[in-house]
């Protein structure tokens, strides 16, 4: 099976502010993705952003600094992220770094997001923050 590239998705939908992470966040221009992602999402002005992640696979340092990122940028503006769905792998990587005690887990099924961002393959009407090449 081939490696999945990172990709970041955003939608908002229902009053509510949604980010899907999927595949490999292993270097700096998909952890850049994943800070823009969110950053954007916690623009919106919204008090709650739900964090699909249940397709994120094990990430390098850089990927967990960029959620690090992310997540001190949400307190500071007063947002919670709510990473719904951590698969085991990773939540194994957060516990060995200690950012597992810093971050809002959930299971999947506490996601209250936006639906479509829970679909296998996402229409192309949801946005994607692909890295600048």
């Amino acid at each position: 099976m081939m490696m999945a590239h990172f990709t970041a998705y955003i939608k908002r939908a229902q009053g509510r502010m949604g980010v899907s992470l999927r595949g490999k966040c292993t270097d700096t221009g998909s952890a850049q993705q994943l800070e823009t992602a969110i950053e954007e999402a916690i623009a919106n002005g919204l008090a709650v952003v739900w964090i699909d992640c249940q397709r994120l696979e094990p990430m390098t340092w850089q990927g967990q600094r960029a959620i690090l990122n992310a997540d001190r940028r949400a307190r500071t503006t007063g947002v919670a992220l709510q990473w719904c769905g951590m698969p085991g792998a990773v939540i194994e990587q957060l516990v060995a770094s200690g950012l597992s005690l810093l971050l809002h887990l959930q299971p999947a099924g506490s996601y209250q997001g936006p639906r479509e961002l829970l679909q296998d393959t996402l229409p192309t009407s949801i946005q994607s923050k692909l890295p600048k090449a």
